[in-house]
C-alpha cells in the first residue's frame, strides 16, 4: 500500500485546511524524509492534489518499508481576512 505525504514545512496552511478540516483522513503522527517533516495519508484520490512524485520503496523510522509518494496540494487562499 502506498503512503502519501505532504510537506508540513512548506504547506502547513493547506494541510490544516484540506487534510484536517475538509478531508479528515490524514494520519496521526508524521515522518521525516530528507530533513523535512511530512504529514502522511493513505487516501489514493485526493481532491486537493496539485501534483505528486513517486519516490518508491523507502525505509522510514517507525513506519518500516513503504512505497512513498510525495504530494503537493493546491494553494489554499484564505478568504476570511481583509
Amino acid at each position: 500500500m502506498t503512503l502519501y505525504a505532504v510537506c508540513e514545512n512548506l504547506q502547513k496552511a493547506e494541510i490544516d485546511e484540506y487534510c484536517f478540516k475538509k478531508c479528515g483522513k490524514i494520519l496521526v503522527g508524521g515522518l521525516i524524509y530528507n530533513t523535512l517533516y511530512w504529514c502522511p495519508c493513505r487516501e489514493i484520490s485526493c481532491p486537493y492534489l496539485d501534483r505528486e512524485i513517486k519516490i518508491g520503496e523507502v525505509e522510514l523510522e517507525a513506519w518500516g518499508k513503504e512505497e512513498l509518494t510525495l504530494r503537493k496540494l493546491k494553494p489554499y487562499l484564505r478568504t476570511d481576512i481583509c
